[in-house]
């Protein structure tokens, strides 16, 4: 009785390999890429966005400026008034929508007959 019982567990194919649960509902066009989800490659992306920075902070100490104004001579003057103005526009983004925006039951519940 014990080989009988061997025998099957022999035969069974062992279970497919589950997919990850990152993968689930994911759409096959997406499916490439996938990897930019890593944490290897955030890492990665914010090592070389601070290269960057460094880079182009450290490359304007060597390009001899002339500005239509006085404080546009400034080292680092760009640098810092595109991240003033990233964050204005990122930050503006909120009291656009409440003064732009509709309520969540502005429209009506859809009937039978639509």
């Amino acid at each position: 009785m014990t080989t009988a019982k061997t025998s099957k567990k022999a035969n069974t194919k062992p279970a497919a390999p589950r997919k990850p649960a990152h993968d689930e509902g994911v759409h096959p066009v997406a499916r490439p890429f996938l990897w930019l989800v890593s944490d290897k490659v955030r890492k990665g992306f914010l090592y070389f966005i601070g290269i960057a920075m460094i880079l182009s902070m450290t490359a304007d100490f060597l390009i001899n400026r002339h500005g239509h104004f006085h404080f546009e001579e400034r080292i680092g003057f760009f640098a810092f008034f595109g991240f003033a103005a990233f964050a204005f526009v990122v930050l503006m983004g909120w009291p656009l929508r409440r003064a732009t925006g509709r309520d969540e039951d502005y429209y009506p519940e859809s009937t039978e007959d639509d």
